[in-house]
Formats: structure tokens, C-alpha cells, sequence
């Protein structure tokens, strides 16, 4: 990687580019820092932090907002290539807080100030297209399924969102039955029942945390 000043990089110069951003990126277009890594369960950001824009290079992120009985419900996943904290950035604060489901790696971007020139409306394009193309811009698949169908139709989701591409490889689901529950609405013993359900119909094998998808996709 080739260092633009002593904490930024260029983008275009890190092996990851393509993975980040699905493209080559010319030089110069955008740049970013390194944040340290974050194991599971430690927290990028908090809730009400300061505004911040960053793309996960490795892991998965969970996104939980606090409720008014000091409750916290999640309400989002971020994974290699996705954007964390744009929904923010005209509040001036973070909506919700970001923690790390499984290690977990992210770049904070550089963005120029307001009135920087070409360069910084030709960020503002990459960053509007990239957003408008993250998964969770778009009705959640599952909305409206019954409680298995829920279940099955997240897991679904996750593997083609986190690029697993062999259908009959294993993978681990960075969240707890809790936090599937409380994403999908629905309560973690519900979520324990559909896994068992969905497995004694052979669409998928589930042991702990390791999952392995089964049959076609329904």
C-alpha cells in the first residue's frame, strides 16, 4: 500500500480495492485509514459519537440503537464492502452503535471538505452509488414470511452478502440466536425452533454457530 500522508492511504494502491469497492479505483480518488482491528464485541463507535464514515474490509458489524427502556435492538449488518455510518453524516452524530460480531477490520474514509472541487463531487458520486447499491437500501427479503421462512430467507442473505458461494461449504454466523431474533423481529426462541425446523427438513445443517446450506433455495 502506498501511503498518501503518514495515517492516510490511497485506495488505489491497497490489495483489497476491488473487494472494498468492486472496482479498480484510479489514484487518488479516494483515501482512508486503517483503524486498529476489533475483535468480537468490541465497538467501533457508539451511539451519539461524532459523525464518522468508514467501509469494512474483513468481519461483520452489527448495528444496534438503544431503546427508551435501555434496551438495544438490532437493526443492521455491515460485511466486507459496506459502508458504516452514512446514514449519520447529515445528523452530525451516530445513529446507532457499530460492534463487532466476529474480528473485524475497517478503513475510516477521508472526505474533503465542502467545496474542495472535482474531487470532491467525484466522491460524493462513488459514495451515493455505492450506497444506493447496499443490500439493506431495499425491502428486507424476509418481510412478511412466516417465522421459519424468516430464518432461512436472513441466512440466505448473509452467505450471498458475505460472497460464500459454495452452497454446500460451512460458515459461521457471526451473531447469537438473540441478535437474529432481534433483527428479524421475532424471539430468540423462535429463532431456535425455525433452525430446527429448517434442519429436520434437510434445507440446512446447523451445528452451534456453523451452518451449512442444503437443498435448493426456497
Amino acid at each position: 500500500m502506498r501511503a498518501g500522508t503518514a495515517t492516510e492511504t490511497d485506495c488505489a494502491w491497497c490489495p483489497s480495492n476491488r473487494r472494498c469497492w468492486g472496482e479498480a479505483l484510479p489514484s487518488e480518488s479516494v483515501h482512508a485509514r486503517r483503524e486498529p482491528p476489533l475483535e468480537r464485541g468490541a465497538r467501533l463507535f457508539e451511539q451519539g459519537d461524532a459523525a464518522g464514515l468508514y467501509i469494512v474490509s474483513s468481519g461483520c458489524l452489527v448495528l444496534r440503537v438503544s431503546q427508551p427502556d435501555g434496551s438495544q435492538r438490532v437493526v443492521g449488518l455491515r460485511l466486507p464492502g459496506e459502508l458504516v455510518g452514512l446514514e449519520s453524516y447529515a445528523h452530525g452524530q451516530q445513529m446507532y452503535t457499530a460492534q463487532a460480531a466476529s474480528p473485524s477490520t475497517v478503513c475510516r474514509l477521508h472526505l474533503p471538505a465542502l467545496g474542495a472541487g472535482a474531487a470532491h463531487g467525484a466522491l460524493l458520486e462513488r459514495l451515493l452509488l455505492k450506497s444506493a447499491a447496499q443490500p439493506e437500501r431495499a425491502s428486507a427479503p424476509w418481510a412478511g414470511l412466516p417465522a421459519v421462512e424468516r430464518v432461512a430467507a436472513f441466512i440466505e442473505n448473509y452467505s450471498q452478502r458475505a460472497h460464500l458461494s459454495a452452497r454446500e461449504d460451512p460458515f459461521k454466523l457471526p451473531l447469537t440466536r438473540a441478535d437474529i431474533g432481534s433483527y428479524l423481529g421475532l424471539a430468540p426462541e423462535t429463532v431456535v425452533r425455525a433452525l430446527g425446523h429448517l434442519s429436520q427438513a434437510q434445507r440446512l445443517a446447523v451445528r452451534g454457530r456453523t451452518v451449512r446450506l442444503g437443498g435448493p433455495a426456497r
